[in-house]
């Protein structure tokens, strides 16, 4: 590897790990970032955390003819790798999204800010006037992978000007000559699209604390996470749907409320029927939120992440959720491969993500 090529990667490792510690870009595993240097991408591992990048291997390189080839034949591009330490790395689903990105680098973050545009059906409208000036473009809801690259690939040679591109219910995607311009262009987007959350009455500790007697349920440490049920405009927009995928994978396909005079074991057995899972977390109607204390550093990361996306919606918005085919295609066996994948990351993250959020960490 050439010294320039080193710099290059070394400037996205740097980037990579800034972003991914700020929870209102990244939450856990999500996100990814990439730079195509002399024909090969390299793009950040499937369930890798980007917050780790100073200190693991986690970038996978791709040969771009190769890739590009898979994309041209509709097929899914495999390419198992094991870093020089040994340790077996999995592309990303979003590799194909990044390899038709013609530009040297591509940063894909789930911005709490941009989510809460793009799950809205007036987003572009309003994204209009906020990114006026700058070389955008929107892409409405499609599913990762494959579809994305094909969509992404046909934005860019109707535009190809583009440097941003919002995702609906889905995030942002911002690219450049290189990984520190991509990453000043993030952050210009970021303080245009930037929403001051709503703030949330108090949850009733006492009250949750009664329905969470026992050893399987406990009060969150998170206080940001209470806004779900005691932000009645946050309550009312959960129970109506799912926003976007991390949130059902994470979290499951359908957000579990808790009546406060509806026993715990009922309602958790009218949610494993319903939904064939165990809740992660209830929320008790106007009171706050109860979770399960095996719940994982990853899921409680989705959950602040979605608790914050929600708060930034204005009350009456016309939401677009996601449609039941839209869910069951996202709730697929390769997708709990990528869950079980961040969820073995070594997740150093929480107290970085707790700083950050001037909150208390485990």
């Amino acid at each position: 590897m050439s010294g320039t090529n080193h710099s290059e990667i070394q400037a996205l490792v740097d980037v990579s790990a800034r972003l991914g510690r700020d929870p209102l870009l990244v939450q856990a595993g999500s996100g990814n970032t990439s730079v195509k240097l002399d024909g090969v991408l390299w793009i950040k591992a499937s369930g890798k955390w980007l917050a780790h990048a100073a200190r693991e291997e986690i970038l996978v390189p791709v040969d771009l003819v190769e890739i590009k080839s898979s994309i041209q034949r509709k097929t899914e591009f495999v390419a198992p790798y094991t870093t020089p330490s040994g340790h077996r790395l999995v592309l990303s689903i979003e590799t194909a999204m990044h390899a038709v990105v013609p530009r040297a680098a591509t940063i894909h973050v789930h911005s709490v800010n941009t989510i809460a545009w793009a799950v809205r059906k007036d987003g572009p409208a309003h994204l209009a006037d906020r990114l006026a000036g700058l070389r955008w473009q929107w892409i409405p809801y499609v599913g990762s992978g494959l579809p994305l690259a094909r969509e992404v690939e046909k934005t860019f040679s109707h535009s190809p000007e583009t440097e941003i591109l919002v995702l609906g219910n889905h995030g942002l995607v911002v690219c450049g000559e290189d990984a520190r311009a991509a990453e000043e262009l993030l952050f210009q987007v970021e303080k245009r699209l930037a929403i001051e959350p709503r703030r949330a009455p108090e949850p009733d500790r006492a009250l949750l604390q009664r329905i969470a007697r026992g050893p399987e349920w406990c009060l969150p440490d998170l206080e940001a996470v209470h806004a779900l049920s005691t932000d009645a405009i946050s309550r009312t927009i959960l129970v109506e749907g799912i926003l976007y995928p991390c949130q059902a994978i994470f979290l499951g396909p359908s957000t579990p409320v808790l009546a406060s005079s509806l026993p715990l074991s009922e309602a958790i057995e009218r949610y494993e029927c319903c939904n064939g899972a165990r809740p992660r977390f209830f929320v008790v109607e106007g009171s706050g939120v109860i979770v399960n204390e095996s719940m994982t550093r990853a899921e409680r990361e989705m959950l602040l992440g979605l608790a914050e996306v929600v708060r930034r919606i204005d009350v009456g918005a016309n939401i677009r959720y996601l449609t039941q085919g839209e869910l069951t295609s996202v709730l697929s066996a390769e997708t709990y491969r990528y869950r079980g994948l961040v969820e073995n990351s070594e997740c150093a993250t929480w107290k970085a993500a707790a700083s950050a959020w001037h909150i208390p960490s485990e």
